[in-house]
């Protein structure tokens, strides 16, 4: 029962991870450097690390016990933990693309006196309120200047 519950959950979770890589995906492969890219490819990298991190430690056990319990012992004994490597290499350098994001929402003239690993302490607001700031400028911008 509980396993069914947990491929439930992980359908749902694993659908709405679909539509937000799908929607960032193609500005995550403008490789232009800009701070749209940094947002969709780091959001996209974050998401495809917990789905395929979901597909292998949820999904691949049931499959295999439900055919036959040992394949799942064998197939972990093959593989271990180790898969998890993989898994934490996506999703750092997904972490990594928003904080250059958070390095780029820092005002150009300031820009130089801070590092990526000191973005998040910038001391004007707090990134998300850059963040939320600058992405209103720009649907504004599109909007014909309207910011509502």
């Amino acid at each position: 029962m509980v396993d069914w519950v947990v491929a439930l959950l992980s359908g749902a979770g694993m659908a709405l991870a679909y539509m937000v890589v799908r929607g960032f995906t193609p500005h995550a492969f403008k490789r232009d450097r800009s701070p749209t890219y940094r947002l969709s490819a780091g959001v996209a990298l974050v998401v495809v690390s917990y789905v395929a991190r979901s597909i292998y430690w949820e999904f691949t056990p049931m499959v295999f016990r439900s055919l036959d319990p040992a394949w799942w012992s064998i197939w972990f004994g093959m593989t271990g933990t180790a898969v998890n490597i993989i898994f934490t290499l996506i999703f750092l350098r997904g972490l990594y693309h928003l904080l250059v994001l958070l390095w780029l929402l820092i005002p150009a003239r300031e820009r130089g006196e801070w590092s990526v690993w000191q973005a998040p302490f910038y001391p004007d607001h707090n990134a998300f309120t850059r963040t939320v700031a600058q992405l209103r400028r720009r649907v504004g911008a599109k909007r014909g200047g309207r910011n509502d």
